[in-house]
């Protein structure tokens, strides 16, 4: 498994500087505003400089490895790089774990076809302004269906989704003829 970068150096990050503000009180003189920033400043270069690194790394997997980290990986930095990598497969399956960040799959949702919203739908943790983005923008039943069994859909989303529904079905049944000529 992927180690969670982001907690790693935001506890390293936050580590450095409770010991530079311990310094501080510790020194009878004050030290400047400046070389503390300073040493933030390196500090949070050095985790930039640690990210891309790792960024890059993640690219240059090959696609079985992207697949299976897609699917295992609890490192939310790795599956926001998967969710846009050139793959599909890759970038479906990171939909489908539920450690996905909540941006990611707003992401993918935004440009998806029904296929991708349909796994993201059923994503456990898909939070339900998604969920309710993927019912505006979805006109294929078993999406619409997913959506409204998540456990997460919003009260307001279940009821569009009942209500168009209903709406769609009275239309094709009883007034085929009206709605071709629009």
């Amino acid at each position: 498994m992927s180690e969670n970068l982001e907690l790693r150096f935001g506890k390293q990050l936050l580590a450095e500087i409770d010991d530079l503000l311990t310094e501080i009180e510790a020194v009878t003189e004050v030290t400047s505003g400046k070389q503390l920033l300073a040493e933030i400043d390196e500090l949070c270069h050095e985790i930039d400089n640690g990210l891309e690194t790792r960024k890059v790394e993640v690219i240059k997997w090959p696609d079985e490895l992207k697949r299976k980290e897609a699917m295992d990986s609890e490192d939310p930095f790795v599956l926001n790089l998967l969710s846009m990598d050139e793959n599909f497969n890759v970038r479906t399956l990171s939909a489908c774990n539920p450690n996905i960040p909540e941006a990611s799959l707003r992401r993918l949702a935004a440009g998806a076809n029904d296929y991708v919203k349909l796994v993201i739908a059923n994503n456990p943790n898909c939070p339900p302004d998604v969920l309710d983005m993927i019912s505006e923008t979805s006109i294929e039943q078993e999406v619409l269906n997913a959506v409204k069994i998540h456990p997460h859909v919003s009260a307001v989303t279940r009821y569009k989704i009942e209500n168009r529904v209903s709406k769609e079905y009275t239309r094709k049944r009883y007034l085929p003829g009206i709605f071709k000529e629009l």
